[in-house]
């Protein structure tokens, strides 16, 4: 017979292991890179994941020494245009017409130089994904004001996207230094430390971030990774679970907070969290793959059907999960299905089927 027709459950701890290793890939989206939005005179902004809002002002976060442009009438004017058309489409609560939105910054950077529109620039530039542009504008924005806080820390956040994370780390310092009460700076650095091992950095950061800003969530789940790398339990758990109440739409502080009860070994409390992060985003990988090792280590096999099935809708092309996808539902006597998930695993291994 075929190994198709002749593959068994196999060890169960290999396949967990690997895995683990596939959650892994999937988890940590602390460490993704966040934008600091721009700020409105006198306004503190939190975080975002998304590329920030064009709305700083001329003038906007500098410090005392910088005085705000004296625009033309006509460069106010578009100035005020460019700010006006993202606000209405914000308003409208339509997807961003980021070109449209650069159009409009660089005719008012046609009429003048000014910081705030490169700053502006750059973020719509980066939204499209035209980074070495929105670099270089964030850079000029930078340049021409020292006291535009929002560049210094975008121009972080671009590098980490980029993979120059020495750089980042280089910019969030800068700004750490030029703007004592900063805490997005704090916060950013704090994710790097964590994620390189430096652990008693990164608590002290998150902390230093949380002192200028307690509801900072990044640097909240920095002190859980931490807390959880120490095997703290009770720590991590009680940040896990206030954390959660400042921001009940982010998927990543149930599957947190899931992974401290796991290990306490309330296996049942565990999964309820990753099936709360799965309601708040059905696609959060790292809960699914938390919840079929918890499957696969209990030997329930529709439970590791059912979630390595909804892995490989947003993942086809994953031949080891439609390889654990076959060997459930052959678990289960579903012998013609597991046929073909054997077969879709041999096409998305190469014409072979993983180990």
């Amino acid at each position: 017979m075929s190994p198709r027709t002749t593959l068994r459950a196999g060890p169960l701890g290999a396949l967990a292991a690997a895995l683990a290793l596939c959650a892994c890939a999937t988890s940590g989206t602390s460490s993704s890179p966040k934008q600091a939005q721009a700020a409105r005179p006198g306004a503190a902004t939190p975080a975002s994941t998304a590329p920030s809002r064009p709305v700083a002002k001329a003038g906007a976060d500098a410090s005392s020494a910088d005085a705000a442009e004296s625009l033309s009438p006509r460069a106010q004017r578009l100035f005020d245009e460019a700010v006006q058309a993202d606000a209405e489409q914000k308003k409208l609560k339509v997807p961003t017409d980021w070109p449209y939105l650069e159009r409009k910054w660089r005719a008012v950077l046609d009429e003048a130089d000014v910081a705030e529109a490169r700053f502006n620039l750059g973020v719509a530039l980066e939204a499209q994904g035209k980074l070495e542009d929105a670099r270089a504008e964030y850079e000029r924005a930078r340049s021409l004001k020292p006291g535009l806080r929002q560049a210094v820390v975008n121009l972080g956040v671009l590098l980490e996207r980029q993979g120059d994370l020495r750089g980042a780390a280089a910019a969030y310092q800068d700004a750490m230094r030029d703007f004592p009460d900063d805490a997005v700076s704090r916060e950013r650095l704090a994710v790097l430390y964590r994620q390189a091992g430096q652990l008693d950095e990164a608590w002290r950061l998150a902390r230093e971030a949380l002192v200028r800003e307690p509801r900072s969530i990044a640097a909240q789940k920095v002190l859980v990774h931490v807390a959880l790398a120490r095997n703290d339990l009770d720590l991590a758990k009680l940040v896990a679970m206030r954390a959660q109440k400042l921001d009940a739409a982010d998927p990543e502080l149930p599957f947190l907070a899931g992974q401290v009860l796991a290990k306490q070994g309330d296996d049942a409390a565990a999964a309820a969290q990753f099936k709360k992060a799965l309601a708040i985003r059905g696609d959060y990988l790292a809960a699914r793959y938390a919840l079929l090792q918890a499957a696969l280590k209990k030997q329930t096999w529709g439970a590791v059907a059912e979630q390595a099935a909804a892995i490989v809708k947003v993942d086809p092309g994953n031949a080891a999960l439609h390889l654990v996808h076959g060997i459930a539902l052959k678990h289960l006597g579903k012998a013609d299905d597991a046929l073909a998930a054997y077969q879709r695993a041999e096409k998305a291994g190469g014409e072979k089927l993983p180990e």
